[in-house]
């Protein structure tokens, strides 16, 4: 059995309210790392974790499904857990035990309870979050508005990392503002892409959004803060390198647009995870009580 170092394992659970698409995220997540041979299907109870016959009868997640996958030469830890209100105590669980939390969110039904409830325990259990707007291939998608709303309710700090070009029927581009490119996806399922570089309005917007990112992780760490002000700003190496501490003392929420059921921004999703994603190294104990009532450090 291969061996990972722990900074490269990424121990992370999808969830979020039901219907936003968590299962179809984590059997693209398996096609595009090659687990899987082609992306299985909710209607034809084909999907990797809804394998149980009463999630082929409901066409719903019931209990929480764990799976693994290789990306990037670090190891994905996922656990795809069920968003319906009456099963949600295994969203709860598997929060518990992961290092980070993948939120889902419906693009076309925006931040709903399940959606508020797993941020509320994601922020109780300490965990960094990454947000993840799915669905942008549906009709009736506004994702400036729905921004908007997301951010009402998390906080200004969240970030779109990726923003979609032509949400609706038909989304197959993305504007990666990390890279400054415009990805392109087949719309087959393969999660295929080509990418070009940013020009025109799209190049302004990421130039705009940079010196947004820069400001967010120069206030993770002091020494970058300190470089911010000499220098006025930070290099693109001293950004990317402090990305990670960023994420992990949320100075900033990455937001990333897919359409899962179309694999579609899910590689460039991918990609974030394991270059910026936490780690249990992140994490080295955790506060519990003891018998007596009162309050230690476990480690992990």
């Amino acid at each position: 059995m291969k061996e990972f170092n722990t900074a490269d394992i990424r121990n992370f659970s999808i969830v979020g309210h039901g219907s936003s698409g968590k299962t179809m995220l984590s059997e693209a997540m398996l096609l595009c790392s090659g687990s899987i041979t082609r992306l299985g299907s909710i209607a034809q109870g084909s999907t990797t974790s809804d394998y149980r016959s009463e999630e082929h009868k409901r066409q719903i997640s019931i209990t929480s499904s764990m799976l693994h996958l290789e990306w990037q030469n670090q190891k994905f830890n996922v656990i795809d857990a069920p968003g319906y209100l009456d099963f949600l105590t295994d969203s709860l669980d598997a929060l518990r035990v992961s290092d980070s939390a993948l939120v889902v969110i419906n693009a076309t039904q925006g931040v709903e309870v399940g959606t508020e409830i797993v941020w509320e325990y994601a922020e109780r259990f300490q965990l960094p979050k990454v947000l993840v707007v799915n669905g942008l291939d549906k009709e009736h998608t506004d994702f400036d508005d729905l921004l908007g709303a997301i951010r009402g309710r998390f906080g200004k700090k969240v970030f779109p990392m990726t923003i979609p070009i032509n949400s609706g029927p038909g989304f197959n581009q993305v504007l990666d503002v990390l890279r400054s490119e415009i990805v392109t996806y087949k719309t087959d399922g393969s999660g295929a892409f080509e990418e070009v570089p940013a020009t025109g309005e799209w190049q302004d917007k990421v130039t705009a959004l940079h010196g947004e990112l820069i400001e967010f992780v120069a206030e993770s760490d002091d020494t970058l803060l300190e470089k911010f002000f000499d220098q006025g700003g930070l290099s693109e190496e001293e950004m990317r390198a402090g990305i990670h501490d960023a994420v992990r003392e949320e100075t900033f929420i990455p937001l990333f647009c897919t359409a899962a059921e179309q694999n579609i921004g899910v590689a460039r999703l991918m990609d974030f995870i394991a270059k910026f994603g936490g780690t249990p190294a992140d994490r080295p104990s955790a506060k519990a009580k003891s018998a007596d009532g009162g309050e230690v450090a476990v480690n992990l």
